[in-house]
């Protein structure tokens, strides 16, 4: 009895593997509670398998239980290297690296100074493992160890900024990936837009700007910029809107957006692949001739 108890765990151990391994971003899978339950779990068929293995008629329990303690660990080790989904911090140019990693980066490619023709934004990342790098372009998964990146691509804006007398002025984000880059990657969210904040430290400035994709209702079917202008630790100075390659002139500034596109990165956890289908691999033989030899020994 004890052994089919210990079976039975295993295999929804290794069904909670297989569920976080084909969708690592679903976020209840990440809750802490979540792995504090498999790791019980998996306490448990270790403990099993330490006597099964020791009986001739059990081993074949022991190997299952020994396979639902490795892929209990697995699922431990993601929860604790990944967390949950979070959108990579990163800017063009800028190499990210996950905490807790070894050999594992997000390239950002950096973006060309703008010429006659425009910008010419890039569309893919370069995603660095432990065995190599390979580029990975919007709507794909790269898996590296227990490391699950999703690409996508999101609203990117070059921030020139120029004092009331044209002169060009330096661009701050005391938040943002890169403390001097001239580039909103929109990483944060208002409401239902995407956000970002910078500052103009020369003329004692910060400036909010929410990403508009359009408002057909109105008729408008290119992309804007919905933007607040304040005083440093002060008042509102501006409010209005902002389009691209157009310079808007208001409260001591000049501003000029250049909209476009650019790779974002999701990051999540899973099983490392090697280790989930051996540890499913060792379930499975394990249930199976556990079965078999349970069949055969009916009368």
């Amino acid at each position: 009895m004890k052994n089919g108890i210990a079976l039975v765990v295993a295999a929804a151990i290794a069904l909670v593997a297989a569920v976080e391994v084909a969708a690592p971003f679903a976020p209840v899978l990440h809750q802490w509670w979540f792995a504090l339950v498999v790791t019980l779990g998996g306490t448990y068929v270790l403990v099993a398998s330490a006597t099964a293995l020791r009986t001739p008629d059990a081993r074949a329990s022991g190997v299952a239980c020994l396979g639902g303690t490795i892929l209990a660990g697995s699922f431990a080790f993601a929860a604790l290297l990944g967390g949950q989904p979070e959108r990579v911090p990163g800017a063009p140019g800028q190499t990210y690296r996950p905490a807790h990693s070894t050999g594992v980066a997000i390239a950002f490619p950096a973006v060309e100074l703008p010429t006659k023709a425009g910008i010419l934004w890039p569309g893919t990342v370069e995603v660095l493992g432990p065995f190599g790098s390979q580029p990975a372009s919007p709507g794909q998964i790269v898996r590296a160890g227990a490391f699950v990146f999703k690409v996508d691509s999101g609203p990117i804006a070059l921030v020139d900024a120029r004092s009331a007398n044209g002169e060009p002025v330096t661009v701050t984000q005391p938040n943002g990936a890169d403390f001097l880059s001239r580039y909103l990657t929109f990483a944060g969210v208002d409401g239902d837009k995407p956000e970002d904040y910078f500052a103009v430290p020369a003329v004692h400035r910060t400036v909010q700007v929410d990403y508009w994709a359009g408002l057909p209702s109105r008729g408008i079917n290119v992309p804007f910029l919905v933007m607040r202008i304040a005083e440093e630790n002060g008042g509102t100075l501006f409010e209005g809107v902002a389009v691209s390659g157009r310079a808007l002139k208001r409260a001591g500034l000049i501003l000029t957006f250049t909209l476009g596109e650019y790779p974002t990165v999701t990051a999540s956890s899973a099983p490392p692949l090697l280790v989930f289908w051996a540890g499913v691999a060792m379930v499975a033989a394990g249930i199976a001739v556990q079965g078999a030899r349970t069949m055969r020994s009916r009368p």
